[in-house]
């Protein structure tokens, strides 16, 4: 690209008026832009400046190419080369001009386009049932009407976004728009993470069904660059997301959505709204803020039923998938926390279509999101579940994986495929069904031994703890330094931990109906699974020790460490990543410990035959002992009975949190 021509000696004109040949005049109420940059609405860049060049550049890649026009796949930031800061610096300050200018405008003209808005958008709801509507819109008494959209335009936007926008809606959030594009990153700092740290976008959204951006975002950095041709305050809103998982720095990059979208019915109601929260649900799951994970999904999925998108969401294949995904979402949530899901399966249209229709991946995930809530009622029900109701759920999981083709979830038959986004996509399916097995079955996992269907219960919640950390170290170990990276392995961190912790209980052998001269192979075994999931999760970490991967190690580490060197009498504390302090203390009576065995140190390898060897990470010391209490005193805990004087205080106190709520709508921690 040849460089801008120096400028003739005692010029003053901008560099937009010299390329266009115009006399450069400025007004006298504003010496920093000229009248024609002024109604143009674009920056007024002084010749001779740093900024000459980078607006040089960007005529001449506009000259080419319109904002409008789709982008492609192609890669705009490969190599080092300044052109790429110049591209997304000029972008910016485009959208940073539309911004400004809009806030300047009229005052009043901003207050008449309030009025109108307001008048022509009033607060209606999305619904057929209530019943004055059943009474005045009941098929016998009202006249045919010709098909309608299932949504309104203005709830679910069309699928390909426009630049074009109306003066009201671009005054209207304009200072959203500004404030967004104020906690981007530079230009330089957007670069070098497009590079480096967006190799998650693809396997992300494959893996979870995600439906960021339009089919033709291969990358995030397509979707950036589509994020600031539109403007649109959601996009800019799920790239700051983005950022947030591609850095780790959640508390710079979350507060802004927070502020602007989460609690903006307008603006989150829509379809890259409702995406947004999605997005944002998942960070703050990431940056260990569970409630306020919980807190979204259950605000986009009321914001999805004023909509009406739970019962008609199948007119739209692109609602049909953001329904599905919210869905799931707050079922998922819901379960790692044990809190109640907000959707009744009754109320909504849950038809999936059979494996003709559509890929086994989306059939086999949607099927165990609706089965999610039967493991959620069987751990959540007010009484102790019953074996039959668990086997009950346990064999719809089983029938409903066992409409895949044969092989298609077994280990041996992914090991061997050669697609790798297919491969992880069967792992996380792989991880999911035993995910749920795991946690069906724990409610028998710690029962006292002779109660009916203790023993069977707890062997299928070892069997699935186990099958769940192969299929997380498969997906870790194929390919470590993409895993390192990559957001989907990072939150499978925590069902990895529960997994881990569930083997290592059983290893304590607390349990009467456990031989303790059994073979030593499972025991092994079981070791080698807990040595490999410390490392992954140690590396996961990437030397952060405050994010969810570096917490779970910890704990995990922790929880071991206190099995080799804990004194009798003494106890250790245990931060357990989403719940707070669990304390392990070991009994100061004479209670026998178990035989002088040993934990091995095996290789990562899933041969436990081969010669043991010493490694980083790995542990070699005496066996857990059998006396380690643990207790857990938070906010998640059940409250012991206590006097009728001090309920409604513990009643209270367990409310305080939400409190945190301010005026604003914002939730602090």
């Amino acid at each position: 690209m040849p460089p801008a021509r120096r400028m003739r000696k005692g010029t003053h004109s901008c560099v937009s008026c010299r390329r266009r040949k115009v006399r450069c005049i400025f007004p006298p109420s504003n010496s920093e832009r000229c009248i024609h940059c002024a109604r143009r609405g674009s920056t007024c860049v002084p010749q001779g400046s740093d900024e000459s060049q980078l607006n040089y550049d960007s005529n001449q890649t506009s000259s080419g190419v319109s904002p409008s026009a789709p982008i492609t796949g192609e890669n705009p930031f490969d190599g080092h080369s300044d052109g790429s800061v110049h591209v997304i610096g000029a972008l910016l300050a485009q959208l940073n001009d539309r911004a400004r200018l809009s806030l300047k405008k009229d005052q009043q003209y901003a207050m008449d386009a309030a009025v109108n808005s307001a008048v022509i958008n009033p607060d209606t709801v999305q619904s057929g049932c209530a019943p004055i509507m059943k009474l005045l819109n009941h098929e016998l008494i009202s006249q045919p009407q010709p098909d309608k959209e299932a949504f309104p335009r203005s709830a679910i936007p069309p699928r390909k976004d426009s630049t074009r926008h109306s003066s009201a809606q671009h005054i209207e959030r304009a200072d959203v728009i500004y404030r967004l594009c104020l906690a981007l990153p530079s230009e330089s700092e957007m670069i070098e993470i497009f590079r480096t740290r967006s190799h998650w976008w693809r396997t992300w959204r494959e893996s979870f069904a995600l439906g960021w951006g339009e089919e033709d975002d291969t990358d995030l950095q397509s979707f950036a660059m589509r994020a600031f041709h539109t403007g649109h305050p959601c996009l800019l809103a799920i790239l700051l997301l983005c950022f947030a998982f591609s850095t780790g720095d959640f508390g710079k990059y979350l507060r802004p959505v927070e502020q602007l979208i989460l609690y903006d019915d307008n603006v989150a109601g829509g379809r890259y709204g409702l995406q947004c929260l999605m997005a944002l649900g998942l960070c703050y799951m990431s940056s260990l803020q569970p409630r306020r994970a919980w807190i979204a999904y259950r605000r986009a999925n009321t914001l999805a039923q004023l909509a009406g998108i739970h019962q008609k969401h199948r007119n739209s294949a692109l609602v049909d998938s953001l329904f599905w995904q919210l869905f799931s979402a707050d079922r998922w949530v819901s379960l790692m926390i044990g809190l109640p899901y907000s959707i009744p399966e009754n109320l909504c249209d849950l038809y999936i279509p059979s494996l003709k229709e559509t890929s086994p991946i989306i059939f086999h995930a949607r099927h165990l999101s609706v089965l999610t809530g039967r493991v959620i009622d069987c751990l959540q029900i007010n009484k102790e579940p019953t074996l039959s109701s668990v086997i009950r759920a346990d064999e719809q999981i089983d029938e409903i994986t066992s409409q895949l083709l044969v092989g298609y979830l077994e280990m041996e038959q992914i090991s061997i495929c050669q697609d790798i986004p297919e491969k992880h996509a069967r792992l996380y399916r792989l991880a999911n069904i035993h995910q749920l097995k795991a946690h069906l079955y724990l409610p028998f996992f710690l029962q006292s031994s002779g109660i009916s269907g203790q023993e069977h219960g707890r062997a299928s919640c070892i069997k699935s703890a186990r099958s769940l950390l192969e299929a997380y170290l498969c997906l870790y170990e194929s390919d470590p330094t993409t895993a390192r990276i990559d957001n989907s392995v990072k939150l499978s961190g925590f069902s990895a931990l529960t997994a881990a912790v569930i083997l290592f209980l059983h290893l304590l052998g607390r349990h009467p109906f456990r031989e303790k001269k059994s073979k030593p192979g499972p025991d092994l075994y079981d070791q080698s699974l807990i040595n490999r999931t410390l490392s992954a999760l140690k590396d996961c970490s990437e030397g952060q020790p405050h994010s969810l991967s570096g917490q779970c190690h910890t704990a995990l580490e922790e929880l071991v460490a206190s099995s080799q060197s804990l004194e009798k009498g003494t106890g250790r504390q245990i931060a357990v990543p989403y719940f707070g302090i669990v304390t392990v203390n070991r009994e100061c009576d004479d209670a026998d410990e178990r035989e002088d065995e040993t934990w091995e140190d095996i290789p990562t390898g899933l041969d436990v035959s081969e010669p043991v060897t010493t490694g980083p990470g790995q542990y070699n010391f005496p066996i857990s002992f059998d006396d380690l209490l643990f207790s857990y005193v938070g906010p998640w805990v059940v409250p012991n009975p206590m006097p009728v004087d001090l309920a409604v205080d513990q009643v209270d106190a367990g409310l305080d949190w939400m409190s945190e709520l301010n005026s604003s709508g914002n939730i602090r921690e």
